[in-house]
């Protein structure tokens, strides 16, 4: 990821991870809760990343 900040990178690698287990998760017949869940930590940890980083600007 170049030319990204340190910290956005970290973000963007940690929200993927968490929308591909949730993916994964779906995919093998979890329960829709779990999926939701894992969905919605993934959006909430990007904008927290993403406001965290405005705030320091």
């Amino acid at each position: 990821m170049t030319g990204l900040l340190g910290s956005l990178s970290i973000a963007l690698s940690l929200v993927g991870s968490i929308w591909l287990v949730g993916a994964v998760a779906l995919w093998v017949g979890a329960p829709d809760e779990l999926v939701a869940a894992t969905f919605v930590v993934g959006l909430v940890t990007g904008i927290v990343e993403w406001r965290g980083r405005e705030a320091r600007n």
